[in-house]
């Protein structure tokens, strides 16, 4: 049997991730046997003027550098990753990844907003028995749906706003005010309202990524249940506004490294569920990674 291990890294803007697989190619299967993360808040580090410092350049690169180590344990034949909308939208992008390559051996490409969409969809057509549905994959500086039928993908849009970058335009402070709330919501359902296919679709959502899991996790110890309804998660948005940033530590489910982005995320969901008038939110675990590994693995046919 042709068997080998696989890691692959998945650069963001809000964290740093690397998934080291075990893949059996004559079959056409993996399992994920490691995953590491580490919070790098990538966007952070972007400046004024469009470029990612060499302080970014620098986390990044110690980041790798663990990462190799921790593979170099599994015998890993193959380190490669992807890049998405922090280096995306980095003027100096090129500059970044010849440093990367040069400093570490690891070649990173930078996945387009319709890529990183397909792969997220792929990821859950191939992991859930959904038929139709709309996937949707908050990162910290994009968010990425995709509305499918059949298990086919009809529609797909990559909006430039993630977790962290609403998080800096609406939602900074100790505590959240009524006026930044209004504005985010009024910001989000502007943006989502451009797609016409999205109105009345009356289809799941379904939610890929670390908001999505941490949303999903507050509701099961809120309310229990895989199938998140609009009215459960506008109460968990009204709680969650009510505290500041070190009250919501207390709040079960939700993960400290996200307390501070979270209403921006939780604010998308609502603002697409209204939209879509959609009758409940369910969380995948399967990711762009997943997606990308299903698409390696079928191309290998």
């Amino acid at each position: 049997m042709n068997n080998q291990t696989i890691a692959l890294i998945d650069l963001g803007s809000n964290s740093i991730q690397m998934a080291i697989y075990n893949v059996n190619e004559d079959l056409r299967i993996f399992h994920e046997v490691e995953r590491v993360k580490v919070a790098a808040r990538l966007i952070n580090h972007l400046n004024e003027q469009g470029f990612l410092t060499e302080e970014g350049i620098q986390l990044i690169i110690t980041i790798f550098k663990e990462f190799q180590k921790r593979a170099e344990k599994y015998g890993t034949g193959r380190i490669t990753g992807y890049a998405t909308a922090v280096i995306r939208n980095s003027l100096n992008q090129e500059e970044i990844l010849a440093e990367i390559a040069a400093r570490t051996d690891i070649a990173i490409s930078v996945i387009s907003g319709y890529e990183e969409a397909r792969y997220g969809y792929l990821g859950v057509v191939n992991s859930m028995n959904a038929v139709e549905g709309i996937t949707l994959d908050i990162g910290g500086g994009s968010t990425e749906i995709t509305l499918f039928r059949n298990r086919e993908m009809v529609h797909y849009h990559s909006f430039q706003f993630g977790a962290v970058n609403l998080h800096e335009a609406y939602t900074k402070g100790k505590r959240v005010t009524e006026n930044q709330l209004t504005q985010l919501r009024r910001y989000i359902l502007d943006s989502i309202q451009t797609l016409p296919w999205l109105k009345n679709a009356g289809l799941p959502i379904i939610g890929i990524g670390g908001s999505a899991k941490n949303l999903s996790r507050i509701h099961n110890a809120k309310f229990g249940g895989a199938e998140l309804k609009l009215h459960e998660i506008s109460s968990i948005f009204s709680e969650l506004s009510s505290l500041n940033v070190d009250e919501r530590s207390k709040v079960k489910g939700l993960s400290k490294k996200r307390r501070d982005i979270i209403l921006p995320a939780i604010g998308i969901v609502s603002q697409m569920m209204e939209t879509v008038r959609s009758p409940h939110f369910v969380y995948c675990d399967k990711t762009v990674r997943d997606g990308i590994m299903y698409k390696m693995l079928e191309e290998k046919q």
